[in-house]
C-alpha cells in the first residue's frame, strides 16, 4: 500500500540535562497484508479459552456440533472484547472448521455474515489436526468514538478425539506512516507485540530512511524493529545520523511521537550487542560432527552404560529458533564437538513427537538440554548457551 507524505509536527521540550529536544509526531494508518511487504515476525499466539455452547442454542446455518464459544480480549476494556463461535460442519464432524465473529456485539452469531472457514489438515509428524482461519478483521472501539480495524489469524489444534478447548490467535496487521525530518524522508511503523490491540511502550517500533534499499520491507523486519526503549537512527547525507528516541504512541495506534536527540552513539555501535552470534562466526567448525541418536533414549542410555559416558539429551522443536542456532553454531563448534566426542552419548528428542518424555522430564521450554549419568540419573539441565559457556558446562 502506498503511503502518503505526512508533514511532521515539531515542538520543543527540555531534557533532564537542560538541553532542548525536538518532538516529532507522525500519523499512522492501519495496514494489513496484501500485495506489498508485511512484518517478517509476529507475537507468540494468545490463547482463547473455549467452552461448549449452551444445550439447545441456535447455531448459524451450516454449523454443527461440536460448537464452542470464547472471548477475544482485545482493546481498551471489556466493551471492546469480541465473542467468537467455532463449530464443526457436516463435512468435518470432528473438527472446528467454521469461525463466526460477533462483529456487532449483540450476542447473536446468526446475523454477522459468512464465517471464516478452514480445511483441517493432519500434521503427519505429530498426528494432530490443524484448522487455520486467516484474515479475521476485528473492529475495535477506542475512546472518543474511534473504531479501528485489527486483523488476527486464528488456529485450533485437535490432538486426540475431542475438539480443542482453546483456540489461538496472533495479530497480522500493523500501523505505519511516512514522515520528513530535516529533509530526510522516513518510514515509521509500530507493531503490536502482545496481541491486545492496545498500542503502548511495550510494543515494537521502527523508523528507516525511505530512500534506503528495500525500505518498505526493512521497516517491518525483525532486523530493524526494536522495543520502545531502543533508539532509531536515520542517515543524513553529509551529516551525522539523526538519533531518535521513543516518546509515546496513542492506544489506538493512530499517532507515534518520538524525539530527535543528541546521543554519542551510532547505529552500528547501538546494534552490535544484538548480534548474539558475532562471537560464534569466528570460531572453527568441527571437522567431524558429533553424531546424535534420534528418538531413541533407551539406545542412548544403553550405549552410555557400555562406554561409561554421560548422556546428553537435546529437547528441540522444528519451530524453535534457538534450537536451530544450537545446531548450526554450538554443536558444530570444533571445541564443543570435541568435548562431546570425548565424554558423551547424544540423543535428540523432538518435543512435538516425544511428548511422553517431555512430561517425564518436566520440560517447559526449548531447547532444554539434560545431562544424565551412565545409569540414567539426571545430573544437570540448561538451555541455549554460547560455545564458551557450553564448554564450561560440559567439562
Amino acid at each position: 500500500m502506498r503511503l502518503a507524505f505526512v508533514p511532521i509536527l515539531l515542538t520543543a521540550s527540555w531534557t533532564a540535562f537542560g538541553q532542548p529536544e525536538r518532538l516529532v509526531r507522525v500519523d499512522l494508518a492501519y495496514q494489513a497484508p496484501g500485495s506489498g511487504p508485511k512484518p517478517d515476525f509476529s507475537p507468540y499466539g494468545t490463547q482463547v479459552k473455549l467452552s461448549d455452547v449452551a444445550p439447545g442454542a441456535k447455531l448459524p446455518d451450516g454449523a454443527a456440533l461440536p460448537a464452542k464459544t470464547g472471548t477475544v480480549q482485545v482493546g481498551p476494556d471489556q466493551k471492546s472484547w469480541t465473542r467468537i463461535l467455532v463449530t464443526a460442519d457436516s463435512a468435518h464432524p470432528r473438527d472446528l472448521c467454521r469461525l463466526y465473529i460477533d462483529a456487532n456485539r449483540d450476542g447473536d452469531f446468526t446475523n454477522d455474515g459468512a464465517p471464516l472457514t478452514a480445511s483441517p489438515s493432519l500434521n503427519e509428524k505429530t498426528k494432530a489436526v490443524w484448522s487455520s482461519f486467516n484474515g479475521a478483521e476485528l473492529r475495535v472501539p477506542y475512546q472518543g468514538g474511534i473504531v479501528e480495524p485489527y486483523l488476527v489469524n486464528f488456529w485450533a489444534v485437535r490432538d486426540g478425539d475431542d475438539a480443542p478447548s482453546v483456540i489461538r490467535y496472533s495479530v497480522g496487521s500493523w500501523r505505519s506512516g511516512k514522515i520528513g525530518i530535516d529533509g530526510v524522508e522516513a518510514l515509521a511503523a509500530v507493531m503490536d507485540a502482545d496481541n491486545d490491540a492496545i498500542f503502548t511502550s511495550k510494543d515494537k517500533w521502527s523508523v528507516v530512511s525511505a530512500s534506503s534499499a528495500d525500505a518498505p520491507k526493512r521497516v517491518l523486519s525483525s532486523k530493524e524493529a526494536r522495543p520502545s526503549n531502543r533508539l532509531m537512527f536515520l542517515e543524513k547525507p553529509g551529516a551525522k545520523e539523526l538519533v531518535l528516541e521513543f516518546r509515546g504512541v496513542t492506544p489506538d495506534g493512530r499517532s507515534l511521537t518520538f524525539a530527535v536527540v543528541d546521543r554519542p552513539v551510532t547505529k552500528a555501535e547501538d546494534r552490535a550487542p544484538d548480534d548474539s552470534l558475532a562471537g560464534e562466526r569466528a570460531r572453527p567448525r568441527a571437522a567431524q560432527p558429533f553424531a546424535w541418536i534420534d528418538h531413541n533414549l533407551e539406545r542412548g542410555i544403553a550405549q552410555a552404560k557400555q562406554s561409561g559416558r554421560k548422556v546428553i539429551i537435546d529437547f528441540w522443536a522444528t519451530w524453535c529458533g534457538p534450537c536451530r542456532s544450537l545446531d548450526e553454531w554450538i554443536w558444530s563448534d570444533a571445541e564443543v564437538a570435541a568435548q562431546l566426542h570425548a565424554g558423551y552419548v547424544g540423543v535428540k528428542l523432538d518435543a512435538d513427537i516425544e511428548k511422553d518424555f517431555v512430561k517425564r522430564f518436566h520440560v517447559e521450554g526449548y531447547p532444554t538440554i539434560i545431562v544424565l549419568d551412565s545409569s540414567g540419573a539426571e545430573i544437570k539441565r540448561f538451555g541455549y548457551l554460547p560455545s564458551k559457556e557450553m564448554l564450561n558446562v560440559l567439562k
